[in-house]
């Protein structure tokens, strides 16, 4: 299906990440959101009960090497052996809890796309300590949105938004992909490219809300090579 031609737009209307920590001053009609369970989810769980689990086990390792330091029931090798079985779990253990709890939250929120009349929201929700994220991208900025596949065993599911005005990386949201990183080919009429990773059943979902709420519902495309 053909792009819908380039739309003069002027600078103010360019988006910028929303602040999600303020109630948005108009109530715009006809607004619509699919919301979008963050990809890796379960993966970031599991790694976080897994470094939960090392971080216990430095303790009872540690735990045990001063009990029998105190108890003067030990030899030099094998205090060493504790210390050196503590210092290895205190860097996959403690050390991986910074990041892990630092990331979590933003990694196992849930993700939505939302559409109104004005253009699209894409935004990751609060949770925890992590703020919440939101971009905006009018109407008049689209080009195409569209599904694309890509993996080979594992299919993995993807949203591609292409715009007519320039965005830097700051602009982007923060779980954006570019066809570079996911090894696809760009389109050179696009000012910016981005992709994001939603789930198969919620794919259909998001490309028939854009279609009932954009002005020019041609902008959706269904049809991508399966790479």
């Amino acid at each position: 299906m053909a792009s819908p031609e380039p739309a003069d737009v002027s600078s103010d209307v360019r988006g910028v990440p929303s602040d999600l920590t303020r109630s948005p001053a108009s109530v715009s009609h006809l607004r619509r959101y699919v919301s979008l369970r963050g990809p890796n989810t379960r993966m970031w769980m599991t790694a976080a009960y897994f470094s939960g689990a090392l971080t216990l086990g430095f303790l009872v390792v540690v735990g045990s090497m001063l009990w029998h330091v105190v108890r003067e029931d030990s030899t030099v090798g094998s205090v060493s052996l504790w210390a050196f079985a503590g210092l290895v779990m205190f860097f996959i253990g403690p050390g991986s809890n910074v990041f892990l709890v630092r990331g979590l939250p933003q990694r196992i929120t849930r993700q939505g796309i939302s559409a109104d009349s004005d253009g699209v929201i894409v935004l990751q929700e609060r949770k925890w300590w992590f703020p919440g994220e939101g971009t905006f991208i009018a109407w008049e900025e689209i080009r195409r949105i569209r599904e694309v596949h890509t993996g080979g065993r594992r299919i993995l599911y993807f949203i591609e938004f292409a715009l007519d005005t320039h965005r830097t990386d700051t602009e982007l949201p923060g779980w954006a992909e570019n066809a570079e990183s996911l090894d696809l080919e760009g389109d050179p009429e696009a000012a910016t490219q981005f992709y994001v990773q939603v789930p198969q059943d919620r794919k259909e979902h998001i490309l028939r809300m854009v279609e009932r709420t954009a002005p020019l519902p041609s902008i959706v495309e269904r049809s991508a090579p399966l790479r």
